[in-house]
């Protein structure tokens, strides 16, 4: 009888583990659910974010007052071969170097989490790229590659970095490009 009742015990016990270890399943599998449904969640919630921010930028002629605009902003040129600023413009003659950087301002995010810009812009001849870097990377760009009005707007989300950079390049494989910049206005969310 003490040998039957041993064999009842552990078999109770194995049989108990056995019931825990489903448990534990189901609950992993629940953990690993809930996380591809947040993370997928995530991506769509961003993407319908800068959708409908774009949308709005696009939409309304101007948004409410900038942190920074083209006479504010802290304007260092790379290599243009004319960077003239005048109140409420400037006009800027590229070098030859297609793609390359011309003019760019620096600035602290102060922990802003998005960023909109609206631009107009004259493309006189060649082309031209208005955009942000955020560590070194683009984050947001817009192109135009032949002369006329160059008019948008753009949103992008920023990262953990404290600082942006707002480039103007060129963006002309031939050669040199010359753009008058009527309006650029920068503005800065939490």
């Amino acid at each position: 009888m003490d040998r039957g009742t041993g064999g009842l015990l552990l078999t109770s016990i194995a049989s108990t583990r056995r019931a825990r270890a489903g448990e534990y399943v189901v609950i992993l599998v629940a953990i690993a659910g809930a996380w591809l449904f947040w993370s997928e969640y995530g991506q769509l919630a961003t993407l319908s974010w800068w959708y409908d921010r774009a949308a709005f930028a696009q939409t309304t002629a101007a948004l409410p007052k900038p942190d920074y605009d083209l006479d504010s902003l802290p304007w260092q040129v790379a290599t243009p071969h004319l960077f003239e600023r005048h109140p409420g413009r400037a006009v800027l003659v590229t070098d030859g170097q297609p793609y390359a950087y011309q003019a760019f301002a620096t600035l602290n995010t102060n922990r802003a989490a998005a960023a909109d810009y609206q631009f107009d812009v004259d493309v006189e001849s060649g082309g031209v790229t208005i955009g942000l870097l955020q560590g070194g990377t683009w984050i947001a760009t817009s192109s135009s590659a032949r002369a006329g009005a160059f008019t948008g707007s753009n949103s992008t989300l920023l990262g953990y970095s404290r600082s942006l950079t707002l480039v103007i390049a060129n963006n002309n494989p031939a050669g040199e490009s010359r753009a008058v910049v009527k309006s650029l206005r920068l503005y800065l969310r939490r």
